[in-house]
């Protein structure tokens, strides 16, 4: 489920248009740390302007967040028992802030049956010939310039802005206040920190991280860490790593 319009919030399907759902949706978060509370914050604030969200509560492997609320709604469980007392199965976004782990943790939804919505929080900017893919979510007081291309599972948190043409693959995490210009690439996996920003047209590689207010004038290698300056890379993991 994706997003392409402008000045546009959710939508059900990937379309040239903004398709507005005429049913409501049973939405499941996972994940009932701080990022699963901007979830709900952001659907809330949909539903006051088109009601499409039943906002079902939280999953979480943590047993010992079972029961408890957070941020007016339950902590149902893992995904696996949850799913067997839901029918039908539920819409989800996936609030778990470690790339790689979100990976992980989407794959056993969608084993599930579950289906991956998109989540935009109603004061963001979006620009025309902007695409937005299933599960992703982007915080209040964000920019999508034209032509960007956000893929799945994506966070953009708050006032962030993504520049024109630029490419955010699946999993890819862009902290708050991250600057990316026109033109960029994040390759699956990579986080952006706070207040980094990316020089035009740079690529930030697979499952790396630029670090907090760093600045990257080049291209950084998949599987690094780089900080400072102009950025410069401080660690090197191996493919697969975490």
């Amino acid at each position: 489920m994706g997003i392409l319009g402008a000045n546009c919030i959710a939508c059900a399907t990937s379309c040239r248009k903004v398709t507005v759902m005429t049913t409501r949706l049973k939405l499941m978060v996972i994940g009932a740390g701080g990022f699963g509370q901007e979830v709900i914050w952001a659907a809330k604030c949909f539903n006051c302007i088109h009601p499409m969200y039943d906002i079902v509560g939280y999953c979480d492997d943590d047993p010992t967040k079972r029961g408890r609320t957070v941020y007016g709604y339950p902590v149902l469980g893992a995904l696996e028992e949850v799913d067997r007392e839901l029918s039908p199965k539920p819409a989800f976004v996936c609030a778990v802030g470690r790339n790689a782990d979100r990976k992980k943790v989407v794959g056993r939804a969608l084993a599930l049956g579950w289906v991956p919505v998109t989540i935009i929080d109603p004061t963001v900017v979006v620009a025309e010939g902007v695409t937005v893919g299933g599960g992703s979510y982007v915080g209040a007081g964000s920019i999508l310039s034209p032509e960007a291309r956000i893929g799945s599972h994506v966070i953009i948190n708050h006032a962030c802005s993504i520049g024109h043409n630029s490419v955010l693959e699946d999993f890819v995490q862009v902290s708050p206040g991250g600057r990316v210009s026109g033109a960029c690439r994040l390759k699956e996996g990579s986080m952006l920190a706070s207040n980094a920003v990316l020089a035009p047209g740079v690529t930030l590689g697979a499952f790396s991280t630029l670090g907090a207010c760093s600045f990257a004038m080049r291209d950084i290698d998949d599987h690094v860490t780089a900080v400072g300056n102009p950025a410069r890379i401080i660690a090197r993991r191996r493919s697969g790593t975490k």
